[in-house]
């Protein structure tokens, strides 16, 4: 089954497009959203969809751009013949088609079934249509999106015909019998009696029965072998306890007295730990109360002492505040001397500097005065330059306005008349009469013997009254008009041309063009003369000029006040000369005010230093003289209350003696306790108890255990444990043995199943085996000539695939990158197809749309070396792709779909809503 043709019309974004296919090699391109995947879908469901199909999947065909029904017609080669199919998808309305080169024809349901006949394939239609199109031919059609999906359900959904046509190609040797099926199927009954699909043993199973049956006589020989030592341990119990007992008894009083004691010697403890808490608060008080008396006495003396250094501190602070006043008072003075030396130097500066400025402002004067002088000169010379000028314009007003243009036109009619001209009288005739006995006329004037004329036009020449008339006709006559007529239009286009302008011959135009020309030249000449003097500006520099002039001679008179003794110069050197005076006397003023400056702010910051100075120190002496008084009144006020220097020597010593008969006191306190040991006898109060309570308990336990023992004597005696026992070991044996025989059959059952289930999957690994290899022979275009890949079946018939690599572990496809499950994929679809095609003609179309997006660009070269091979053993190969450049190297035939959207045969075009001014492939919708 090959694709030769498709074409569709009004499908989602397309309104009218058509591709033929290459028998073995397609690359369809076109960016995204352009309707590759349109492309495809239109061709899948042409063959797999049914044309009365409505719902939400008819709805999704039809174009939201162009109006009319979806429309496919597709010509494929099937059965050894040419067939095409035209379906329009229209709901209830739809309608198909299907044709074959012979001449049949089938309509509707005939077709449906016909085509489903050819493609060995269900079509889909009705309510399920949406779920069953994506599985028809689904190892065939590699969706966008879908590419990297695990192939083997496909492999499984065609896993019957797979393995039919593997065992025509030569191994149905490896084939069960029907006699090898029939004991299988015995044996695996015998198995699924026995053991359950994961397998366990099954309940209710003879093995099981048995299991549980030697589990219940094993649980009754431990019941007798637990109710005889239960026997024999309580006669031991009831002796241990009566032994317990009596220990315990003895043991009670010994440590019960001396618990009494430790109890009396701790009583003892704590009255004494009470009196030494007494004892050690008043020692505690005895020494703070010293140590209070001694702080206080510290106190005294070191305010004492600080007053005696204040006293002697005050006597130079005294003395050095008068010559600090001193010193302030001088520094002042001197401040007040460079302050007044200052005022007159900034005044000398003020002085000088108005000089200065009036200097100056002369030589500005004088500087405008020579400015504007010089741009009046350059005014009257441009104004004479205008005169000129003007001068020159006058004649040149009165020439004819001639261009060198206008000039070329008129030579140009001139030699046009003129080659008029001499082609008239080229073509015109002469006559001439010589000698002659009869009366010649010509246009009836004589002509009379000597006499010639020039014949410009057809004339009639009569010799004689009756003898001979004549019709001359110069150059032929049409010619010779047409001529004539140039000549006179040639004449009469130069004569209007030379009286629209006022001229009575070419000559006088020429010699009227030299004089403007010249004309022109010297007013060229003048302007450019101007222009270099700035003529147009001069006007208003020359105002300006004088304004600036009046400005700088109102500015003399305004600082003439400043020199009125001085002479004013009479020339601008004389003003350059008093200028430069004036500029070094204002120099020399301005360094002397700079000097009396300094020598001010060094003498001012030198009396504010010294006032700063002498405030500090009065401040300081005061804040000294108020301490010592301060220190005064503190030694008054302890001295007041804590006595003199006598009564706290006396003071001090009673407080020692106190401190020191408190120690005594708690020392012999302390001794008295540390004679009985307080910290063991809590330690042997604790031990004594835990000793009373341990045998307690022990005695209690062994008269509980006294009490059980007797109960289980009493109990267990009535019977005979060692009979029982005897019984249940040998009902044990036999559950063991019954067991072991069921457990016996039972493990040949199932190892019978494992060697049917091995040859089984011997079986599947022969089957599929040759698939293994066509996939490998794929994928060692990708992955290297030693790259395999390992196929296996279930019992179940779903397909497992692995890819094996050197020096790799083996991958299972679900564990591999994006690209490489493409890839992988990819050869599987085209192994199969390679297979199945043996159904179809030994050829199967397989398209890939966009089908390796994650494929790493490195993998292209070979992934191309695998579609060729593909394309190489029969199968028709069609891949769509966004990036056809990238496929250069595959040697498809090329189809872009901006080429491909032209009108074929058979579709007429229909009405399209679109903008009709469009071209190329219509704008997609967002699904496109």
């Amino acid at each position: 089954m090959r694709l030769l043709s498709l074409t569709l019309r009004n499908y989602r974004v397309h309104r009218e497009l058509a591709v033929d296919f290459d028998p073995a090699r397609n690359l369809i391109g076109g960016p995204n959203e352009s309707g590759k995947s349109t492309l495809a879908e239109a061709a899948h469901r042409a063959l797999f969809l049914r044309a009365k199909t409505g719902g939400g999947v008819q709805a999704e065909m039809v174009s939201t751009l162009h109006h009319g029904q979806p429309e496919v017609r597709l010509a494929f080669e099937a059965a050894g013949t040419r067939w095409e199919v035209e379906k329009r998808f229209a709901g209830a309305k739809g309608s198909a088609r299907l044709s074959n080169a012979a001449g049949a024809v089938f309509k509707d349901d005939e077709a449906e079934t016909k085509l489903s006949e050819l493609l060995r394939s269900e079509v889909a239609g009705g309510r399920g249509a949406a779920g069953q199109l994506p599985a028809l031919w689904a190892h065939l059609w590699v969706w966008q999106g879908r590419s990297g999906e695990d192939p083997g359900p496909h492999a499984s959904q065609y896993k019957d015909t797979l393995v039919q046509r593997l065992q025509q190609d030569g191994v149905a040797a490896v084939m069960q019998s029907t006699t090898d099926q029939r004991v299988r199927e015995r044996i695996a009954s015998a198995y699924d009696a026995l053991f359950t699909a994961t397998g366990k043993p099954r309940a209710g199973s003879p093995p099981e029965q048995a299991r549980l049956e030697a589990e219940a006589a094993a649980e009754a020989h431990r019941l007798a072998t637990e109710a005889l030592a239960r026997l024999e341990s309580a006669i031991d119990a009831h002796r241990t306890a009566e032994l317990q007992i009596a220990e315990a008894t003895a043991a009670l009083p010994g440590l019960r007295e001396q618990k009494t004691t430790a109890e009396q010697q701790l009583a003892r403890v704590a009255t004494l730990r009470q009196q030494e808490a007494r004892e050690l608060r008043g020692w505690q008080d005895a020494e703070a109360a010293r140590r209070q008396l001694l702080a206080h006495d510290a106190t005294i003396r070191d305010h004492q002492a600080r007053a005696s250094r204040a006293a002697e501190e005050l006597q130079p602070a005294a003395s050095r505040e008068t010559d600090l006043a001193a010193a302030a008072a001088e520094s002042r003075a001197a401040s007040q001397t460079a302050e007044q030396a200052l005022r007159a130097a900034e005044a000398a500066v003020r002085q000088t500097r108005l000089r200065h400025e009036l200097a100056s402002a002369r030589v500005a004067a004088f500087e405008k005065d020579q400015a504007h002088r010089r741009l009046a000169h350059r005014a009257s010379e441009a104004a004479a330059l205008e005169r000129e000028r003007q001068d020159l314009l006058d004649p040149l007003a009165r020439l004819p306005e001639l261009s060198a243009k206008d000039l070329q036109s008129l030579r140009e009619l001139d030699r046009d008349a003129s080659q008029a001209a001499a082609t008239l009288e080229a073509m015109a005739a002469g006559i001439e009469l010589l000698d002659g006995d009869l009366p010649v006329t010509l246009d009836g004037q004589p002509l009379l013997p000597g006499q010639s004329h020039i014949l410009t036009d057809a004339a009639e020449l009569r010799i004689g009254d009756r003898a001979a008339r004549l019709r001359i006709r110069p150059g032929g006559g049409t010619s010779l008009a047409e001529a004539r007529a140039r000549a006179d239009r040639s004449r009469r286009a130069l004569a209007d041309s030379l009286a629209r302008r006022a001229l009575a011959s070419l000559d006088q135009a020429t010699t009227a063009f030299e004089q403007r020309q010249a004309l022109a030249q010297q007013i060229a000449q003048l302007d450019a003369r101007w222009k270099a003097m700035e003529g147009a500006n001069l006007a208003a520099e020359t105002q300006a000029a004088a304004r600036d002039l009046a400005s700088a001679r109102a500015e003399v008179e305004r600082r003439q006040h400043a020199d009125e003794a001085a002479a004013p110069p009479a020339s601008l050197e004389a003003a350059l000369a008093a200028r430069a005076s004036g500029q070094l006397a204002f120099q020399q003023a301005e360094e002397s005010e700079a000097a009396a400056r300094r020598a001010d702010s060094r003498l001012r910051t030198r009396a504010e230093s010294d006032a700063a100075a002498l405030t500090a120190h009065r401040e300081q002496l005061a804040s000294a003289r108020q301490a010592a008084r301060d220190l005064d009144t503190r030694i008054k006020v302890l001295e007041d209350t804590h006595g003199d220097a006598a009564h706290r020597s006396a003071a001090q010593l009673q407080a020692a003696a106190a401190e020191h008969d408190a120690a005594d006191q708690l020392a012999a306190t302390r001794q008295a306790l540390a004679a009985l040991a307080p910290d063991l006898l809590a330690a042997d109060l604790d031990r004594f108890e835990r000793a009373i309570a341990r045998q307690e308990t022990r005695r209690r336990e062994a008269e509980d255990q006294r009490l059980t023992a007797r109960a289980r004597l009493h109990l267990d005696g009535s019977r005979d444990p060692s009979a029982e026992l005897s019984h249940a070991r040998a009902r044990l044996d036999l559950a063991l043995a019954a067991r072991d025989s069921a457990l016996a059959r039972a493990r040949a059952i199932e190892k019978l199943h494992l060697l049917f289930t091995t040859s089984r999957e011997a079986i599947d690994r022969s089957l599929v085996q040759p698939l293994a290899d066509r996939v490998a022979g794929y994928l060692q275009c990708l992955f290297g000539p030693a790259a395999t890949v390992r196929i296996t079946l279930s019992d179940q018939g779903s397909a497992a695939l692995e890819l094996l690599r050197p020096g790799d572990p083996a991958f299972h496809f679900a564990t591999l990158s994006g690209g490489a499950r493409e890839q992988v994929a990819a050869a599987v679809r085209l192994a199969m197809a390679e297979i199945l095609a043996a159904d179809h003609d030994g050829c199967l179309p397989v398209l890939f749309d966009d089908a390796f997006a994650f494929t790493d660009p490195t993998r292209i070269p070979p992934l191309q070396r695998m579609l060729d091979l593909a394309a190489l053993r029969g199968l028709q190969v069609i891949v769509l792709s966004c990036s056809p450049q990238d496929y250069a190297a595959f040697g498809a035939k090329d189809l872009q779909l901006a080429a491909l959207a032209r009108p074929r045969p058979g579709l007429s075009p229909a009405p399209s809503t679109a903008d009709p001014s469009a071209s190329g492939p219509d704008t997609p919708p967002p699904r496109g």
